[in-house]
């Protein structure tokens, strides 16, 4: 076995409702949840925007919301990943020179962080009149192992974004607000992007409703494997875990290579 690939990766989910707008009541949950996450967690997948909701309308009050990467928030899950010894994942609604954006994080034990700007915004949904466009590819980011693929809600639906050359990545981190009134497409888009990728999945969506009446099923976030086989998802607590292990993996990709016979392609 890849020595770079050799033990599992125990992995968190966090599925709550967002309290909208209000950061104080979203950190003191968040809290609150990581003390109840299992012995020798190595990775927490947190909602899209986590600590606010994703506001898409009302600009001044999604400034005075907003942060810098070095800003309360972000302070805070440092702090939180270095006491617990993991991971955390997300996004956060950032601020850059007066601009707007969607921006995922991941943040590890120790110290290290990588931010992606959404890409893909969701216009139906009025995103992409608020906030600013990220021009770069969703980041890979190597932690205990794994290669880890993150990206924000509707990235999902576009697979050239999300494709897996090479096995550049094992892991894919979905990170989302998705609707009750999608479900069926998250479910599927999801199972989707493990099966053609050869790769775990995992999708953190919220549960709630929204102030626009906009309902998120509890139970919709999911952990998946490289077959697309369901591992996981929302029993009662709104912490859901899988151990994402790499003998299984490798040989699945030795035995079926699809990815050799892949046709090449350039992300523009």
């Amino acid at each position: 076995m890849s020595t770079r690939f050799s033990r599992t990766l125990r992995t968190v989910i966090i599925e709550d409702n967002i309290a909208w707008a209000d950061k104080a009541a979203n950190i003191e949950q968040l809290k609150r949840n990581m003390r109840n996450i299992p012995e020798d967690t190595d990775l927490v997948v947190l909602p899209e925007m986590f600590s606010t909701g994703v506001l898409t309308e009302g600009r001044e009050q999604a400034l005075d919301l907003g942060e810098r990467n070095t800003g309360d928030t972000i302070a805070l899950l440092h702090r939180m990943a270095a006491h617990y010894g993991v991971a955390i994942a997300g996004s956060f609604l950032a601020t850059t020179a007066s601009q707007l954006y969607n921006r995922a994080f991941f943040i590890e034990p120790n110290g290290d962080d990588t931010f992606y700007d959404k890409r893909h915004l969701f216009t139906p949904g009025g995103e992409a009149n608020l906030y600013n466009k990220g021009t770069r590819e969703a980041p890979i980011i190597r932690y205990r192992g794994f290669n880890i693929k993150l990206i924000l809600c509707y990235d999902l639906r576009f697979p050239v974004f999300c494709r897996n050359v090479n096995n550049n990545y094992d892991l894919l981190l979905v990170v989302a607000n998705w609707p009750k009134a999608r479900e069926m497409a998250w479910r599927q888009l999801l199972i989707a992007r493990a099966i053609e990728n050869q790769v775990y999945v995992v999708g953190a969506n919220r549960c709630g409703t929204d102030p626009a009446g906009t309902d998120y099923s509890e139970g919709s976030s999911l952990i998946i494997d490289f077959k697309g086989k369901i591992l996981a998802q929302r029993a009662t607590s709104p912490i859901i875990g899988a151990d994402l292990s790499p003998a299984p993996l490798l040989r699945f990709r030795e035995k079926f290579p699809v990815w050799q016979d892949a046709d090449a392609f350039k992300l523009l």
